[in-house]
């Protein structure tokens, strides 16, 4: 009989022990969900010349979750337009056609339609945004494109209102635009997403953060450019922390104390540096005097700025040094200084996002990343964001995917996991995926060259066909 009772106690006790285990086990996986991985995608760098032209071939799209197709542009009456016809659309190089693929290898990414940049200023969506009519052309105009190139959502990255020309009443304005905006994606499931200054200073003047944040689904706060090369001393691009307001982490609390919840808030991470010219070879901390911005790139040719991957290549010789009060490191040598960030640094700003609980991390822009893989591993930065918000990349393609497919075949010509020449055709090849053969033709007038696994021009591929 004690015995009889003592085995039905263990059994109950197990099953409990079990029980318990798998509610935790539950409990845990609903609290856990996946985190955002914004990528800009800046499609100007198609123009770019040797290693830095960057085409929708050139991006994994296992990568991210979101992929910002960037930048569209408002007319004066209140149009949303395409800025660059003959990349972006069909009559020239098909650009969006080609982006859009990627979605058919990778069916869970989001591609969003960005409208407005830097470039595009204020005085338009001022003008828009103060119009109710101008407000429902442009949301009709909004509606119609999206629906036309199967874009998922919009950025709304007004840079910014109430300032660069804008009005007082934009602050006001752009709530309204928000909240029209959101009640007309509605019935399409379309994401509305929006880009905004870090500081402290751009932001009160700019943006009612609690108002901004019922409308839209992610908040990209623009954690970098605190610095330029053109200021009169050296400084970080996008320190981590440090004194003041002008870093990552005071920016992020500023935004989260002001009322942005951190289920919509994403943390700016920049793939780039800002350079500078020492007044003194011998003064190369932060702080120290510079005489103007650094040398341009081989790819960006812009004065006091460097992709890291112009970094990756043309600043091998420099002297390396780590700023424990910022978070980040820096590069110089004779004249030349810049502030940057690589994968020590991105990896800790991961670790704030994390201890605070963000929606995820955005990047500007994913062509900068030293892409081709030129300095070892293809996506460093990009890698490292992954894997640091605990995704398993070596489960992933890690090779550029061209833009156009064919319907996948199970086992069909796939002896092993890798890309294939086409044996018949020297503008197709193949690749194998877990047993599943993934056809892909290259853009027209390329060929696929097997040695770099990248769609070249015709005269620099060796084709062989049978």
């Amino acid at each position: 009989m004690t015995l009889k009772m003592n085995c039905n106690f263990k059994l109950l006790l197990l099953l409990g022990l079990i029980f318990l285990v798998t509610a935790c086990d539950f409990i845990e996986a609903a609290n856990t969900t996946e985190k955002v991985i914004y990528c800009y995608y800046g499609t100007w760098a198609n123009y770019r010349n040797g290693n830095g032209k960057f085409e929708p071939s050139n991006i994994n799209p296992f990568l991210c979750t979101h992929l910002s197709y960037t930048f569209f542009g408002l007319s004066v009456q209140g149009e949303l337009t395409v800025l660059d016809p003959w990349l972006d659309l069909d009559s020239g190089l098909g650009n969006i056609r080609r982006t859009m693929a990627l979605k058919d290898i990778n069916p869970k990414l989001k591609v969003i339609a960005a409208i407005g940049g830097w470039n595009e200023g204020s005085v338009n969506y001022s003008n828009m945004a103060a119009d109710p009519n101008k407000r429902q052309i442009f949301i009709k105009s909004v509606l119609q494109f999206l629906k036309a190139h199967q874009f998922d959502g919009l950025d709304m990255d007004w840079e910014y209102p109430a300032q660069r020309g804008g009005a007082s009443a934009d602050r006001v304005n752009f709530i309204t635009l928000l909240k029209e905006l959101k009640k007309s994606f509605a019935p399409y499931g379309y994401e509305l997403i929006t880009a905004v200054a870090a500081s402290e200073y751009s932001a009160k003047i700019s943006f009612n953060i609690p108002e901004i944040s019922k409308y839209v689904d992610y908040i990209n706060v623009m954690t970098y450019d605190f610095v330029t090369g053109y200021d009169p001393v050296l400084g970080f691009n996008a320190p981590l922390k440090g004194p003041g307001a002008n870093n990552v982490e005071a920016s992020i609390k500023y935004w989260l104390n002001q009322g942005a919840p951190a289920s919509k808030l994403v943390l700016g991470l920049a793939m780039y540096g800002h350079t500078f010219r020492l007044a003194n070879p011998n003064q190369v901390t932060a702080g120290s005097p510079s005489v103007g911005p650094g040398k341009s790139g081989p790819y960006t040719f812009q004065p006091g700025m460097l992709g890291y991957n112009e970094i990756c290549e043309t600043t091998t010789n420099w002297r390396y040094e780590w700023d424990d009060k910022y978070g980040v490191p820096y590069k110089y040598k004779n004249d030349q200084w810049i502030g940057y960030d690589d994968e020590r640094s991105i990896a800790l700003k991961i670790d704030l996002l994390k201890s605070l609980n963000l929606a995820g991390a955005m990047l500007w822009s994913i062509e900068m990343d030293d892409f081709r893989g030129i300095c070892g591993k293809k996506y460093p930065l990009l890698s490292t964001i992954n894997l640091k918000l605990g995704k398993d990349i070596n489960e992933l393609p890690s090779i550029p995917i061209p833009a156009s497919t064919v319907s996948p075949s199970v086992g069909e010509g796939c002896p092993s996991e890798g890309l294939y020449a086409n044996p018949k055709d020297c503008s197709r090849f193949y690749q194998c995926l877990k047993g599943v053969r993934f056809d892909f033709v290259c853009p027209p007038g390329l060929w696929y060259d097997a040695k770099s696994a990248l769609c070249n021009w015709p005269q620099t591929v060796k084709c062989n066909v049978i």
